[in-house]
């Protein structure tokens, strides 16, 4: 087969991927997405953020995901050690943040079918059931790739930019020895779906009736000694449950199930919730979860979604993060082409203005696990409870407002030291002079 030609091939048609995509083909560029599987396909990261919308409209795919009637998400619910009361945290109750003040709890597979529905239609050649085999380099510069329908022989397929979104298999960044797995967020994840689990009545969460919207649910994290839960109600009858461990612990317990259902054990309310509920899927493990790779960009070539990196699931940032980044890659390699330079300086601006985001993630997540070790029943979570300018910088941050909030102000606002912020967070993302995003 003769070499192929394209100005883009973006590998992985997840959410980044597609939504790049979906930017740089209606500018005018020849984009290949290549896709191994054939959607719909299962993955996790059921629970979006309303910091989400704006991408959304940037890339065209609010119709489509309207049309899809997935329940809206209305908040987060923190269980913190089987305490009576939870802490709800509602984005309804500051909507001037965000362009709607709701998500939705989604099945993956129909999402990100849209989003690659998006991409296609807005003029990227999508080719699904096709594998990445190898990326090619000319020197230190990436130049293409070789791929091909999955079982067949892959061919060279030429490009100026790649944009690599193969998710955890990180395919670039393994090559150049680059990932990182992130010592201090050491878990393991077991997740699987019930059906007929409980379901939260909205207007025990939202005392003003009028705010709440049909079929709404929220988000239920509860924590426990070694680790917590999510669950997520998702269309139907169906709820989608998770345990995070840290490594230590699960160590001391034999099987994913096992270990899921020690969680569980573990936490009173999803005990009770699932109690007559039917395990609908085989459970799932997510092991070594949180990692950062050295660099983002290389000469011709940007890693963004999961291949750059991988935060833990706590806050949800996974699809929001993604979508982000393919947005924000897409706006620098269009810089690129518009000045014929695909050089890794022409492209360290996407790298800079992605991290500050993730530093804001990565210190709450930090900050997150150091509740759950110290297990205060004073937390900056609890005092959300009471504190109003707690409460609402909490819930701008926790909405995927990343770029709006940080956890110094959070922390100022708990009556803490900001300063302490700096001590969260890993190297890679925080130099050593404060605690500033590394650019």
């Amino acid at each position: 087969m003769s070499v192929e030609q394209f100005d883009v091939v973006i590998m992985g048609g997840g959410p980044g991927g597609s939504s790049a995509a979906a930017i740089l083909a209606p500018a005018g560029l020849k984009v290949l997405v290549l896709e191994r599987e054939r959607f719909p396909r299962f993955h996790i990261g059921e629970s979006l953020l309303p910091g989400i919308w704006d991408l959304w409209e940037r890339i065209g795919a609010i119709p489509a995901i309207e049309a899809a009637n997935f329940p809206p998400k209305q908040g987060i619910m923190f269980g913190m050690f089987n305490a009576k009361e939870d802490v709800a945290l509602l984005t309804a109750e500051y909507p001037k943040y965000f362009l709607r003040n709701y998500a939705f709890h989604v099945e993956r597979s129909k999402l990100d079918q849209i989003l690659l529905d998006n991409a296609q239609s807005r003029g990227a050649e999508v080719r699904q059931e096709w594998t990445a085999k190898e990326v090619l380099f000319d020197g230190d510069r990436a130049v293409g790739v070789m791929a091909g329908p999955n079982g067949k022989e892959p061919h060279r397929i030429e490009a100026k930019m790649i944009v690599d979104a193969t998710g955890r298999d990180c395919l670039i960044a393994r090559r150049l020895g680059w990932r990182r797995p992130d010592p201090a967020l050491n878990k393991i994840a077991h997740f699987t779906h019930f059906s007929g689990g409980y379901r939260r009545d909205q207007r025990d969460v939202l005392t003003d009736a009028s705010d709440i919207l049909p079929n709404s649910t929220a988000t239920d994290i509860h924590a426990f000694e070694g680790g917590w839960l999510w669950y997520i109600p998702l269309s139907g009858d169906i709820v989608s449950v998770g345990a995070v461990l840290d490594a230590k612990w699960a160590g001391h317990i034999k099987g994913p199930q096992q270990r899921f259902e020690y969680a569980v054990s573990k936490c009173d309310k999803v005990r009770d919730w699932i109690a007559g509920a039917t395990q609908t899927m085989e459970m799932h493990t997510i092991s070594q979860i949180s990692y950062l790779n050295d660099s983002f960009v290389g000469d011709g070539f940007v890693l963004i979604g999961d291949a750059a990196m991988f935060v833990d699931p706590i806050f949800s940032a996974g699809v929001t993060v993604a979508t982000r980044a393919g947005v924000y890659a897409s706006d620098c390699i269009l810089d690129c082409f518009k000045h014929q330079d695909f050089s890794a300086e022409r492209l360290r601006p996407y790298e800079a203005r992605i991290k500050r985001p993730m530093l804001s993630i990565f210190r709450m997540i930090y900050n997150w696990y150091s509740i759950l070790d110290k297990q205060e029943a004073n937390n900056i979570i609890a005092r959300a409870r009471r504190i109003p300018l707690l409460r609402e910088r909490f819930i701008v941050l926790l909405s995927g407002g990343y770029e709006k909030m940080d956890l110094e102000r959070i922390l100022a606002a708990a009556g803490e030291n900001p300063e302490d912020a700096a001590h969260y967070g890993p190297a890679t993302l925080v130099d050593k002079t404060g605690g500033r995003p590394v650019a």
